[in-house]
């Protein structure tokens, strides 16, 4: 797995809306410096997962739909990456890990793909958004 801007964006357009105003995609990109192309559909994504949610008409845009301390970075990656695995194995079984022959490097992936989750699971967005 590796965290992509689309994660970094998602944060940033999360800490634009901390407020708990109604902001437009300009005053979004401009405030935390995200490209439009990406912060359309990134906020679609997140709209999709009930992160924020938008307002219609000529004073619409977008806002929290959660509280930030109820959203948490795995909440987030989930939406914008693709594969949160890091290693492929991790997708489907090994088939060099039997019951007979342990594979030790499946494991030892395993074991680091448990704690990255859990570690993503524990980080709440408010607290590195403050």
């Amino acid at each position: 797995m590796i965290i992509t801007r689309r994660s970094d964006y998602a944060i940033r357009i999360l800490r634009a809306l901390k407020d708990g105003k109604i902001h437009n995609v300009r005053e979004i990109c401009e405030t935390e410096e995200i490209p439009k192309a990406f912060a359309y559909k990134i906020i679609r994504e997140m709209e999709q997962n009930e992160l924020v949610r938008s307002e219609r008409g000529n004073q619409g845009g977008y806002y929290l739909n959660k509280g930030l301390d109820e959203l948490t970075m795995y909440d987030v990656v989930s939406i914008t990456e693709e594969d949160l695995a890091i290693v492929h194995c991790m997708k489907e079984p090994c088939s060099r890990d039997t019951d007979d022959i342990p594979c030790k490097v499946h494991q030892e992936m395993e074991r680091l793909q448990e704690l990255l989750n859990a570690e993503l699971k524990s980080k709440k967005i408010s607290d590195i958004i403050g």
